[in-house]
């Protein structure tokens, strides 16, 4: 969900020389300026020249509320670059970001007011000559690895829709349309590329560093910065069959029903979908579904008779697919995720969601609220395919993604303070249906409040604060926006 701008014209400045005409910038972009091979960029309202300057575009997030002004953004070209710069940060205690696609809805998650590391440059797309593997750099959206690996005969567990990064939703652990046959996309991750808070350069993998896999596995950006990663690659020899439906609030308790009957008696584990039950602007349902064929499944009927206002469901490339989720059409606004998990899905926790929508809703125009969106997952027994991770998943829990936008500043603790009440709401009724997941968050849902035992459980979060004591004994990583573990 990349945010869209107009190509900005503004100041560009090399990692070696300055512009004459510039404001003193910070001293300490200037000694990372020096230090690496790579570009510093300068924040074009204190410079007159006219040269185009990617400041911005570096800066930009989907959710405009997620965006910060650094004193400089540094635009690395390698690991070597992002070490020199992590060691001139941590020994000026400067507070610093990184940041892959922009996806996160945590303000200070990936931006800063101190330095911006972007890794733009780190977009390589290395398929092994076995096509077993696969190296990709967390500069690119998942989008553009699909297109990447588009006619070769096999994929990777990503993204489900257009734009999120392979940084954020990978260091989640990775929810993707290949769940149910293979995990999350972190029990695909053969080996990480990290610059260790003291500026080393190390692999995590099972045979080396393997606290440091285990933590990377969910853990986020507590313990380095990971600059690409080894997936294995999964099979993906022809089209899928697969798309995006709008039906209007009408349809919503067929839709229930349908999405209730799709958990408990699909049993193809190729077939998925997400439902979408929405509020504010965008009232109805949107269902996103996916099959791992070329043919709609049987597992597909229970939503026959349930007639779209709009439909993209065909047989298509899965890149299609993905580019055809519409998510660009949402970039801009200001906005929040918040989320809970549970066991299993029920008819009375769906129309609990249905209300929440119904209920804020009624604010959306005093408020300046755009879209109120509750994702609704219903996932197979994924769980048999974790492995060792931060986030743990073998109970195979179901992720509830609240999502809330609104247009002005203004209201951000308006919002913020809805989401949070929604958010509790429904954790109530999860918890009477005796379906609330303890212990176990999804860390790329997560509202930015939320705990380590809350989003790993007690057991992993304190196993992960003795690794990042181990990683980082200095707390430069404390110096980036993040979940407190």
């Amino acid at each position: 969900m990349h945010l869209s701008i107009l190509a900005l014209f503004i100041t560009s400045v090399s990692a070696s020389v300055l512009p004459k005409c510039q404001a003193t910038p910070s001293p300490i972009c200037i000694q990372i300026a020096t230090s690496i091979t790579g570009n510093v960029y300068y924040n074009p309202g204190v410079s007159n020249l006219t040269t185009t300057n990617p400041f911005s575009q570096a800066i930009s997030h989907w959710m405009s509320s997620s965006s910060q002004t650094p004193l400089c953004v540094v635009e690395a070209n390698n690991a070597k670059d992002i070490s020199a710069a992590i060691k001139i940060i941590g020994s000026t205690k400067t507070p610093f970001a990184v940041k892959s696609a922009g996806y996160t809805s945590n303000p200070g998650f990936s931006s800063t007011t101190g330095v911006h590391i972007s890794l733009e440059k780190f977009k390589m797309v290395i398929l092994a000559e076995d096509k077993r593997t696969v190296e990709i750099g967390l500069g690119n959206s998942f989008t553009a690895v699909y297109q990447a690996l588009n006619g070769t005969g096999v994929n990777v567990l990503g993204a489900r829709a257009d734009g999120p990064g392979t940084g954020g939703v990978t260091l989640s652990c990775g929810y993707s349309w290949y769940t149910n046959q293979y995990g999350l996309g972190c029990d695909t991750v053969i080996s990480y590329e990290v610059v260790l808070p003291d500026g080393k350069i190390v692999t995590a993998s099972n045979s080396s560093e393997p606290d440091l896999f285990f933590a990377l596995k969910g853990g986020l950006n507590r313990f380095g910065i990971v600059t690409k990663i080894v997936f294995k690659t999964v099979p993906q020899p022809g089209k899928i069959y697969g798309g995006v439906q709008f039906f209007d609030p009408a349809a919503v308790p067929a839709i229930l029903k349908a999405t209730e009957d799709f958990h408990l008696n699909s049993r193809d584990p190729k077939a998925s979908v997400v439902l979408t039950l929405g509020g504010g602007s965008l009232p109805g349902v949107t269902l996103l579904s996916f099959y791992d064929g070329e043919a709609r499944p049987k597992d597909f009927d229970v939503f026959n008779g349930i007639i779209p206002t709009f439909s993209t469901l065909a047989t298509q490339d899965y890149s299609e697919m993905i580019g055809g989720t519409l998510t660009s059409l949402q970039a801009g606004n200001r906005g929040s995720f918040a989320s809970i998990s549970t066991t299993t899905l029920t008819k009375t926790f769906m129309e609990a969601v249905v209300n929440e929508t119904q209920y804020w809703t009624q604010f959306t125009v005093t408020r300046r609220g755009g879209l109120l969106q509750y994702d609704v997952e219903p996932f197979h027994a994924y769980g048999k395919y974790a492995t060792d991770s931060a986030y743990p998943h073998r109970d195979s829990p179901l992720p509830l993604n609240i999502y809330f936008a609104w247009s002005a500043e203004t209201d951000d603790a308006f919002w913020n303070d809805a989401i949070q009440k929604s958010l509790a709401q429904l954790k109530g009724v999860a918890r009477e249906e005796g379906i609330l997941t303890e212990g176990s968050m999804y860390p790329g849902y997560a509202y930015g409040t939320a705990t380590g035992d809350q989003l790993y459980g007690a057991t992993n979060a304190a196993r992960l604060r003795c690794i990042r004591e181990k990683y980082d004994p200095d707390d430069a990583m404390l110096l980036a926006g993040g979940f407190s573990i």
